[in-house]
């Protein structure tokens, strides 16, 4: 859920109006540049406003010092229920959708497909992915690898990105989609505190010098902490794996971060889905799913709890919202410059 800081409203169709012409006048085609679009607002929507529109002015310096290509080539090779994917350093989004397409067409035809991306860039949230093969009747996998902001447990070096991992797949009245960095929290939620001036928890990061710190500008300019110690460790490490050994990306202490605009990131996707027809009658895996759900959440609560469903909360976010945001008004300040500088006229 979002917080109270100073907002202003902002509806679904301008803001994605507004995003959409700031990617067109760099030079993105229109289809992807709805894509891209269209993964952001979601995200805000849901209230993850850390991988929101705050991440538009990262993408729009990348693409003006041509680290972004708007218009990239995109090469897919096929073995099997495996794709291969040269995401051609477009935006992450555009290529992970494409990614997620071919995950699911594989699994539809062999039960289970995968899809391993290098060259690509940041794809904003892995859930967005995960719902969307949940949407058509799989259960889907998406993780990805990340600029070095993450130190080993035990460790003061930043040698792993914040690692995201997703799974998501479908009920018969909703979707069930985690989706978590195998950091302690994500880098870009230590932004939004840094452009709200407050405190972080501590335990999310130390600063430069190694300390724990609750002041998110040294946050930022120092270290996070893997989620659970060892346990967050492990997870980036196996999340490296997947998006950097076995794609043939940069691992994430050989990429870049997001906010870099000097150098291209080829950053690692690795996204997989199950057909559920392949396994039993999706109908009868959503009834069961449901059935599951809702003796979870008819379970004794504790005190001022409230017990929800992986999901949930952004999808009853959104329907808070309905047809208008309510944008951080320094997000959205952003947002406006880049459309004065950039929007295709």
């Amino acid at each position: 859920m979002v917080g109270m800081e100073e907002r202003v409203a902002v509806s679904l169709e301008e803001a994605k109006e507004t995003a959409v012409s700031i990617l067109e006048g760099l030079g993105v085609p229109a289809k992807d540049a709805e894509i891209t679009a269209e993964i952001l607002i979601d995200t805000e929507a849901g209230g993850v406003e850390s991988h929101g529109l705050i991440r538009l002015k990262d993408y729009v310096d990348r693409l003006v010092s041509g680290q972004i290509e708007p218009v990239p080539q995109i090469k897919i090779n096929e073995q099997g229920a495996i794709a291969q994917i040269d995401g051609g350093y477009g935006l992450g989004q555009v290529v992970t959708m494409k990614a997620a397409d071919e995950a699911v067409k594989l699994a539809k035809l062999y039960g289970i497909g995968a899809a391993a991306v290098h060259h690509s860039n940041h794809f904003g949230a892995a859930g967005y992915y995960t719902r969307y093969m949940a949407k058509q009747g799989c259960l889907g996998f998406c993780s990805t690898n990340a600029g070095p902001t993450v130190a080993p447990y035990g460790g003061l070096d930043r040698l792993f990105g914040t690692n995201p991992v997703s799974i998501g797949f479908p009920a018969k009245n909703e979707i069930f989609c985690a989706d978590m960095a195998t950091s302690a929290v994500a880098k870009g939620k230590i932004r939004i505190y840094a452009k709200e001036e407050k405190k972080i928890p501590f335990g999310w990061a130390l600063d430069a010098q190694g300390q724990d710190t609750d002041n998110p500008h040294a946050a930022l300019k120092g270290i996070l902490l893997p989620m659970r110690e060892h346990k967050g460790y492990g997870l980036a490490m196996a999340v490296d794996a997947m998006c950097g050994l076995l794609t043939g990306a940069n691992l994430s202490c050989e990429s870049v971060s997001v906010v870099d605009a000097n150098r291209k990131a080829d950053i690692g996707h690795f996204l997989y889905a199950v057909d559920i027809a392949h396994f039993l009658p999706v109908a009868e895996f959503e009834q069961r799913a449901q059935n599951w759900f809702d003796k979870i959440r008819d379970s004794r609560p504790r005190t001022g709890m409230k017990i929800q469903i992986p999901g949930e909360p952004e999808r009853v976010q959104q329907q808070v919202y309905g047809d208008t945001l309510q944008i951080l008004t320094k997000t959205w300040n952003t947002v406006k410059e880049c459309y004065q500088k950039y929007a295709k006229k």
